[in-house]
C-alpha cells in the first residue's frame, strides 16, 4: 500500500506588541505540509508473516515579520513478524487471533532512536446474526527515553445483519491510550494525526492517565433499506467523543451499489460484499458537527464516493 499527502494554507496572526508596527499589528504566514507512505506484506510459511512500513512528513511556515521560517521533519520505519489464525467453529461462529511483534526507528524533529513494540488482536463473528466482537492491543516494549511508555488498547462491537434483509446496524467503539491499529490506517485515521502518535504517556504518572473510561468513544446506528435490483441505502447517526472535552456528530445516508444488473450477478447474490467480489460503489452523505471547550462548533457536510471491484 502507498499513501501520499499535502496541503497549503495560512495562520493569521495580530493583535501581538511585538508585531511589526508598519503591518498593521496583523500579518499571514503561509503553512505547508507533504507527505508519504508505504508499506508491503509477504507471507512466509503457513499463519506466518513478515511486513514493514515507512512514512516521513514535513511541515513548513513562511518567514514574516518577526518571525522565520521553520521546517520540521519527521520520519519512522517499521519491521515485524506476524502470527495470524482463523477457526471456523460450529453454529456459524468464526474466531480469529493476530500476534505481532517487532521493531521501529524513529528520527527528525520528534521522537528519534531505536524501539521495539508487540501488539494482538482476538475477534469473535457470528455469522447467523452478523454479531462481530474485536479486541485489539499495543504496547512499545522498548525505548530510548527513559521510562517512556506508549500504548493502547480498542474493543468493538459490531452488529451487521446480511445485507439480503436489511435492517439494524450497531457499532459501539472504546479506545484507550494511543491507537492501537497499525500501517495505513494508523498514519490516515488516528485521532490528532502525527502530533498525537509522537506523543507517549505513562500511565503510572500522567494526570489523564487512562483508567476504565474511555479516552475514545463512538457510537453508530444505522438502518438498512434493500433497493430493487441490487443495493443498500441506510441512513446512520454516529457520535464520538474527541478527547476529554468534546464530541463529534455524524448524521447522513450511506447508499451502496454492488453489482449492477447486467453483469449476471442480480437478485440476492449482488448483495453480499463479503462473499462476492464484483463491483462496488459506495456513496455517504452527511452532515457533521464537531464541539469542544477551546474553540467554537465547527459544521460541514461531506459528500464521499467509493468504488472497486
Amino acid at each position: 500500500w502507498g499513501l501520499v499527502g499535502g496541503g497549503r494554507g495560512s495562520a493569521e496572526l495580530g493583535e501581538l506588541d511585538e508585531l511589526d508596527e508598519a503591518a498593521g499589528g496583523r500579518f499571514s504566514a503561509g503553512l505547508g505540509m507533504r507527505m508519504t507512505a508505504g508499506g508491503v506484506r509477504q507471507e512466509v510459511v503457513g499463519p506466518l508473516a513478515l511486513k514493514a512500513d515507512a512514512f516521513a512528513v514535513r511541515i513548513t511556515s513562511e518567514a514574516a515579520a518577526q518571525l522565520a521560517g521553520v521546517t520540521a521533519d519527521a520520519q519512522r520505519l517499521r519491521a515485524a513478524a506476524e502470527l495470524t489464525g482463523q477457526w471456523t467453529v460450529g453454529g456459524g461462529v468464526a474466531l480469529r487471533g493476530q500476534v505481532e511483534l517487532g521493531g521501529r526507528f524513529d528520527r527528525g524533529d520528534a521522537e528519534t532512536g531505536l524501539g521495539a513494540e508487540a501488539g494482538g488482536a482476538l475477534g469473535f463473528t457470528h455469522l447467523g446474526s452478523g454479531l462481530s466482537v474485536d479486541a485489539r492491543g499495543r504496547t512499545l516494549l522498548v525505548h530510548e527515553a527513559k521510562d517512556f511508555r506508549e500504548w493502547g488498547a480498542s474493543f468493538a462491537v459490531r452488529l451487521q445483519p446480511g445485507r439480503e434483509q436489511g435492517g439494524l446496524s450497531f457499532a459501539l467503539e472504546p479506545a484507550w491510550g494511543v491507537d492501537a491499529g497499525g500501517g495505513a490506517q494508523t498514519l490516515w485515521r488516528a485521532p490528532g494525526g502525527f502530533g498525537a502518535q509522537a506523543l507517549g504517556r505513562d500511565p503510572a504518572t500522567a494526570p489523564d492517565a487512562p483508567g476504565w473510561r474511555p479516552d475514545r468513544l463512538a457510537l453508530e446506528l444505522g438502518w438498512g433499506v434493500v433497493l430493487p435490483g441490487g443495493g443498500e441505502f441506510t441512513p446512520f447517526g454516529r457520535w464520538s467523543r474527541e478527547g476529554a472535552d468534546g464530541y463529534r456528530l455524524n448524521a447522513g445516508t450511506r447508499w451502496a451499489v454492488l453489482n449492477p444488473p447486467g453483469d449476471g450477478g442480480g437478485g440476492a447474490r449482488s448483495l453480499s460484499l463479503a462473499r462476492d467480489p464484483g463491483l462496488r460503489l459506495l456513496i455517504d452523505l452527511f452532515a457533521e458537527q464537531l464541539v469542544t471547550r477551546r474553540q467554537p462548533a465547527e459544521h460541514r457536510l461531506v459528500l464521499l464516493g467509493r468504488f472497486g471491484l
